[in-house]
């Protein structure tokens, strides 16, 4: 039996006629030893960083080899006659397993083989294959697509009737996935490819296909209940058909049918549809089916596809006076008001009586000047319990033991994002020391991840995870860590130290381990871990003590890692606190001394500027510190001697598609390389949007500094304001909506852009974690006015109907008081033309009749008063001050 390197020194064609040959212990026998070469070949030694073990013709014959050792599910389709010479020599099975196997893929991958390949194949008799799902999502996928050359899909389909009457139809039956369906192909296969939609319209040109059947295909397949985007592929083609009263009148119990449809536009088309029909006097239809299908349409989001489903409803006459009665139900004011305004004409008042309570404010106040003395009083507005005005410290309990410790690790491989969790482990881990018995699986798993590739997707955060771990572990390191972002620097500096000692066989009591959650170190337990170098913690602000451990001297990125963590309020540290931190030796203590409160040194070496810009931060987070800036650069930059600080504007000259700029104010640190010891410094950085670190980091980064948060906000709100058109910001900015709700420090300035910037999100899921955030802060942390003011600053990239979703969420939520003061200071300072400005003004309305209370503000009513018009924004302002200010 030869071996692999025997094979790789064949000439081709000896190659060809002995892997051909293979038997199939042969093959059991090389397939694992040729698929790793082969792997290696390909990406493995690229992404570990080794020199190529393989050279391109050896690459090419460890592919022969391939083809003729593995098995079908692990092969791609052949790509040249020697591939395919071999595939053969397998048997007619092993090929029409390949072919299975291509189509599986193609059916769900943007990748693979030229589907033409595949059924030139088929059609030459070499295999047979069914037209299920997988073989139409190939051909949907990969027929006359991006990577086919030659004529277009139509073009193709006439040269080959048996596809199109196999295959073809199918399309209107099958609805794809999330890589490949007829609206994704169209979307992005490129402007040079012939979409799917053209081809159907290009075989209709010359009746290749049948019209009348392609309607109802589309009609069929809009009622399979496919989501809206893929969906979609179906009613734009209908549209595009434009079908005549007489093509609309034949199919109308097919449209009846979908006006029940989930999705807003497949209802809307039917709508449209049976109001041709019924315009036309072509409507037959049961009474009975047409009102369960029109109630369902009323109640569709779309304020124009509920009022239009109205409006049939009324014209089909009777029959339809459940449709009309399930339109007060709509969420939106102006169906409601359609639907009160049918009902008052035919004089049924019960049934709006019974849904007033459930009526928008605006709707139920012209309801009682209908009904007068029959309406019941006006419900009182919901009113939310006072919050507590600033969260309490939570202790943090210590990993004491390896098995806790291999657990934490266990979570950490899977999720890197737990930051409490990682600084514990990362603690216990230099406690505790290394134990190969004990994490020896794990040190597989992590050695895997790491073979697999830099988590790019996790920001490099689980490829530092997995190195702690292997080094616990005492294993062999995979591969050096790719380059990291400064801010990060310190983190991963510390791992890294902690890293250095597991090898050494060095256990250590890391100073910088919180004691508190959110990354904050009791000043008491900081001053006895440097006095005693062990980490016998009192039970100091609630700690729970831990076992001591092995003394050394401060890790230098330990210990400013420790002081920017004193806290909440170091300086205001008792008496005997300072008294007992004068027995800490060195610069050590020096700084330690002055970030409680104690005077700076005389003279202040250069070499210790790393501690004392942190005693510095840690003592006044955000306040400047005079003795430093004095001492000139290298101490007067951002970060250092000065607090960090950013400006938030409006600057359409910055970048015409994300005007608002945050800015960092106060001198920029002098251009050298990052120092992991200078964290502040480096948060302080203004650079380019690219070179900061992704959302998985932030938990992290957010515990370095407990103190000041707005570093962290600064970057948030970049990711925030980057992704208001739908990109994923990576969690981020629901990140910075639960450190705002948990930090126990003071709100800096930054906070209400960030929370207006969450209220405005693209994602529902942003905007809901926004409304719990202010809900929670709104009035007693944070300034309702404040936040206008971020909003006004944020309203040229906002699309303001977003805001005013989630105001009306937190109003609903018991906070209508705290949402009429946002709206009041906000609305005065927003261009009148705007898009979805009513919204807002039409929720100020909404809320104001609910509390029953006047705009007594004199800006806002000038401002409601000035304007005019015709828009709805004029109309709604109308209503707001005739409701309940009628001079």
């Amino acid at each position: 039996m030869a071996t692999l390197t025997e094979l790789l020194t064949l000439d081709d064609g000896v190659l060809l006629d002995r892997v051909c040959a293979f038997t199939a212990d042969e093959r059991a026998a090389l397939h694992r030893p040729v698929q790793r070469a082969w792997e290696r070949y390909a990406w493995r030694d690229a992404i570990d960083g080794r020199e190529d073990r393989y050279t391109p013709e050896e690459g090419r014959r460890l592919e022969l080899i391939l083809m003729a050792a593995a098995p079908a599910d692990g092969l791609y389709w052949p790509r040249d006659d020697q591939q395919m010479r071999i595939a053969r020599a397998r048997g007619g099975r092993f090929v029409h397993a390949l072919a299975r196997h291509a189509m599986r893929t193609m059916a769900t991958a943007d990748f693979g083989p030229d589907f033409h390949v595949i059924r030139a194949a088929e059609r030459d008799g070499l295999i047979t294959l069914d037209a299920d799902d997988d073989y139409v999502l190939a051909m949907v996928g990969h027929f006359g697509g991006r990577y086919s050359a030659g004529a277009r899909r139509a073009d193709r389909l006439r040269a080959d009737p048996d596809l199109l009457a196999r295959a073809f139809w199918r399309i209107f039956e099958i609805e794809g996935n999330r890589q490949v369906s007829l609206a994704n192909v169209d979307k992005y296969g490129g402007r040079s490819v012939q979409t799917w939609h053209d081809t159907v319209l290009d075989l209709l040109s010359d009746a290749t296909i049948d019209r009348a059947r392609v309607l109802d295909a589309t009609v069929a397949a809009l009622g399979l209940g496919f989501p809206q985007y893929r969906a979609g592929w179906y009613s734009r083609l209908h549209a595009a058909l434009a079908p005549s009263v007489e093509e609309l009148a034949a199919r109308q119990a097919g449209y009846v049918t979908l006006l029940r449809s989930s999705v807003g536009p497949t209802a809307a088309l039917a709508v449209d549809a049976l109001t041709a029909v019924q315009k036309a006097g072509r409507l037959d239809h049961d009474g009975v089916t047409l009102a369960d299908g029109l109630g369902a349409a009323v109640l569709v989001p779309a304020k124009s596809t509920a009022t239009k489903a109205l409006a049939l409803a009324a014209r089909a006459g009777d029959g339809q006076s459940s449709v009309i009665v399930a339109a007060l139900g709509h969420p939106h004011p102006d169906v409601q008001a359609a639907a009160v305004q049918q009902l008052r004409l035919r004089g049924e008042p019960g049934p709006v009586l019974s849904a007033l309570p459930a009526l928008a404010p605006a709707v139920a106040a012209e309801v009682r000047g209908w009904l007068g003395a029959d309406a019941p009083p006006t419900a009182t507005a919901p009113v939310a319990s006072p919050e507590v005005a600033a969260p309490a410290l939570e202790a943090v309990a210590p990993i004491t033991d390896p098995a806790e410790l291999a657990e934490a690790f266990a979570i950490l491989l899977a999720d890197p994002t737990d930051a409490e969790l990682l600084e514990r482990a990362l603690c216990a881990a230099a406690r505790l020391g290394p134990d190969p018995g004990e994490y020896a699986g794990l040190a597989r798993r992590a050695a895997r991840l790491l073979r697999d590739g830099p988590a790019y997707e996790w920001d490099l955060l689980l490829d530092v995870v997995a190195g702690l771990v292997l080094a616990a572990a005492h294993a062999k390191p995979v591969r050096k860590l790719p380059s990291l972002p400064p801010q990060v620097q310190l983190l991963a500096g510390r791992v890294a130290a902690v890293e250095s000692a597991l090898r050494a066989g060095r256990r250590f009591a890391p100073c910088a381990e919180p004691t508190h959650a959110g990354g904050w170190i009791a000043p008491d337990v900081l001053v006895q871990r440097l006095t005693t170098g062990v980490t016998a913690d009192p039970l100091s602000m609630g700690a729970t003590a831990g076992p001591p451990s092995i003394g050394a001297a401060p890790d230098p990125l330990d210990l400013v890692a420790a002081l920017l963590r004193l806290g909440p309020d170091p300086a205001g540290a008792s008496a005997a606190v300072r008294d007992a931190a004068a027995a800490v030796p060195g610069a050590a203590g020096t700084a330690l001394r002055y970030a409680l409160g104690g005077t700076p040194p005389e003279p202040l070496s250069r070499s210790d500027r790393p501690l004392w810009i942190a005693a510095a931060r840690a003592r006044a987070p955000r306040g400047d510190d005079a003795p430093l800036i004095g001492r000139g650069p290298g101490f007067d930059a951002a970060g250092a001697g000065r607090a960090p600080a950013w400006q938030v504007s409006f600057d359409p000259e910055w970048s015409s598609y994300r005007p608002i700029r945050v800015g960092a104010l106060g001198p920029p640190a002098a251009p050298e390389p990052p120092d992991p010891a200078l964290p502040t410094v480096a948060l302080a950085y203004a650079g380019p949007f690219d070179r900061f670190p992704g959302g998985p980091w932030h938990p992290w980064l957010a515990s370095m500094w407990p103190g000041n948060i707005e570093p962290l906000l600064a970057m948030a709100l970049r990711f925030q304001l980057a992704s208001l058109d739908g990109t994923v910001d990576g969690g981020v900015s629901a990140h910075a909506m639960h450190l705002l709700d948990r930090t126990v420090a003071e709100l800096p300035p930054l906070s209400p852009y960030v929370v207006a910037a969450g209220l405005g999100g693209a994602g529902l899921s942003d905007r809901t974690a926004a409304v719990d955030t202010a809900a929670a802060l709104l009035p007693h942390r944070m300034d309702p006015a404040a936040v206008a003011s971020a909003m006004a600053t944020l309203a040229p990239a906002v699309p303001l109907h977003r805001w005013a979703d989630a105001l009306g969420d937190l109003a609903l939520a018991g906070h209508g008081a705290q949402v009429r003061a946002v709206l009041t200071a906000l609305l005065p300072s927003l261009d009148r033309t705007g898009r979805g400005l009513h919204t807002l003004v039409e929720l100020l309305r909404d809320e104001h009749l609910r509390a029953g209370v006047p705009v007594t503000d004199p800006a806002l009513r000038q401002w409601l008063l000035a304007t005019t018009g015709k828009s709805k924004t004029a109309a709604a302002a109308r209503s707001l001050l005739s409701h309940l200010n009628p001079d």
